[in-house]
């Protein structure tokens, strides 16, 4: 892993490790499509989906987290308003 690379991980883990950020990714994870289906009637709403479920996957990515890790995540979140 690059020094760059070490960096990134480090600075997601500090916006992410409060308690307040760790609500935050909840939401996303609520809201980005990685526990539901992206698909749609409207192609250009597919896309739109799969662009929120990858821009999640890459936080989740660099955080290092797997599926077991996050699948609780949405748990957190009152609701998805």
């Amino acid at each position: 892993m690059t020094q760059k690379a070490k960096q990134r991980a480090r600075d997601y883990k500090i916006a992410f490790g409060t308690a307040e950020g760790d609500r935050v990714l909840a939401d996303i994870v609520a809201n980005s499509f990685l526990l539901t289906s992206t698909l749609s009637a409207d192609p250009y709403e597919t896309a739109f989906n799969e662009g929120m479920r990858n821009a999640a996957l890459r936080i989740l990515s660099v955080l290092h987290y797997k599926p077991e890790d996050f699948m609780q995540l949405p748990e957190k979140v009152e609701t998805n308003e």
